[in-house]
């Protein structure tokens, strides 16, 4: 830990806090103790060039929870035992050592300043704190050669089935590139992110800036194999997508939130898991009732708990895979219960009807605002997910079950809709207008005014 106390008025971050983001630090201090500051010691820092989103990141604002707070992007955090750790809304984990305790008075307000070893977001100089001694400590005694577990292969994402943490280091050993990528999703958030009927241009907007980094960073490294490109091109979009998350999907939620109560209402139209397997065509008489759906049904409803369409599709997938697990299991214990003679036929149908109960089980909330989210990033990009792209279309076409029980009213535009896409069935303008949404015309304008041309 430092030896000496940080002069928190010569700190680089606090004096561009200041100076440069005025009106949100009179806020910020006139809320008194509800606000905690953040501030990244001056040692860790690599320049004062920072962006608005690396402000609010580290301007938190107190939870209902002792010791749980928000910061001005709507990510929680958690200040436990002389540490700060990154939790709900962040892309990678971080824990940060704090190594001084202010009190400050400003704008009428006293509020708490917590001086950390290393930001929570971003490149950092690593400083030499009673964490990271521990940690040399711990890797010296285990025989860890030299460099292992260098400061960069801490910054990496939460790793998704099968990825890497390489592609981080790749983003974080390119200040430049990485400064650039933020710096233009900062100014992008800003134009028609929430204009409604934009949203596939929004789709492709952001699939634009994480193609023009990826090219960067693949020259930047001279990389030349396909794969490490794909692995950078997933992690680069998945940290782009989770600085937009609080303005995408809370407007995925508003522009879907009257499709959303008619599923609600086609789901709630079942009394009972029987009235719903006795409307499900070719369900009955098939023993789907019996099948134990608690491990699928957790994983859809931890979608709730994610912020990026990738992590999403990685649940539905683990949900579609413990949902054939499931089923096997359950033929298996059939088999051994009866007269064994012969196989337990499981149709795909099958697997479908399940998936529809599991649906109905399920806690999920803003079901298909979800899965306009996973499909702004699925549509026209090559990162699809394997079999995870197989189980989306599962979903999607469960949900689909209980939007065609309420639109018998409907059923004359039925067939010029898809069955499973949220994007062409309520956000795509067709025939000159989307459901509940403005013409083509209309669009144009709201871009122009929103300032589309970047």
């Amino acid at each position: 830990m430092a030896a000496l106390a940080e002069d928190l008025m010569q700190n680089p971050f606090l004096r561009v806090l200041r100076a440069s983001f005025e009106d949100l630090y009179r806020r910020a201090a006139e809320r008194g103790e509800a606000t905690m500051l953040l501030v990244p010691c001056a040692e860790c820092l690599e320049g004062e060039g920072f962006s608005q989103i690396f402000i609010e990141t580290h301007v938190l604002q107190a939870a209902c929870v002792p010791g749980c707070f928000m910061n001005l992007c709507g990510q929680g955090i958690e200040i436990k035992d002389a540490s700060v750790s990154t939790h709900l809304g962040f892309t990678e984990h971080r824990t940060c050592e704090v190594l001084q305790t202010e009190s400050m008075f400003d704008f009428g307000g006293t509020f708490r300043v917590l001086v950390i070893d290393r930001p929570l977001i971003g490149r950092y100089r690593t400083v030499q704190s009673a964490i990271d001694r521990a940690q040399a400590a711990g890797k010296a005694k285990s025989g860890a050669g030299p460099g292992a577990g260098s400061g960069a292969a801490g910054m990496g994402l939460p790793a998704l089935p099968g990825h890497s943490d390489q592609p981080a280091e790749w983003l974080n050993s390119a200040p430049a590139i990485q400064d650039a990528l933020f710096d233009e999703v900062d100014r992008f958030r800003k134009t028609f992110v929430q204009v409604p009927g934009c949203e596939q241009s929004t789709a492709e907007r952001i699939r634009e800036i994480v193609d023009d980094a990826v090219k960067k960073l693949v020259k930047h490294h001279q990389l030349i194999q396909p794969t490490h490109r794909k692995q950078l091109e997933l992690h680069v979009s998945r940290n782009t997508y989770a600085v937009l998350h609080s303005f995408v999907f809370p407007h995925l939620q508003r522009i879907l939130s009257g499709p959303e109560e008619r599923l609600e209402r086609g789901v709630r139209s079942y009394a009972t898991v029987a009235d719903l397997l006795g409307a499900i065509p070719g369900a009955q008489g098939r023993g789907l009732g019996l099948v134990d759906l608690t491990g699928c049904c957790e994983q859809l409803a931890e979608i709730d708990h994610k912020i990026t369409p990738h992590e999403k599709i990685a649940c539905i997938d683990e949900a579609h895979s413990v949902l054939q697990r499931c089923i096997a299991e359950g033929a298996k214990v059939a088999a051994i219960g009866g007269s064994g003679s012969g196989a337990i036929e499981i149709t795909g149908d099958d697997v479908l009807s399940l998936f529809i109960l599991a649906a109905y089980k399920s806690s999920l909330q803003h079901r298909l605002a979800h899965i306009a989210h996973v499909e702004m990033y699925l549509q026209g990009s090559d990162a699809q997910f394997q079999e995870g792209g197989y189980a989306v279309s599962a979903l999607q076409a469960a949900l689909q079950f209980f939007l065609e029980e309420r639109r018998h009213a409907d059923a004359a535009q039925a067939h010029t809709r898809s069955t499973t896409n949220i994007f062409a069935s309520y956000l795509q303008p067709a025939g000159g207008g989307s459901v509940g949404g403005p013409t083509i015309d209309e669009s144009d304008a709201d871009l122009d005014r929103a300032g589309m041309h970047l």
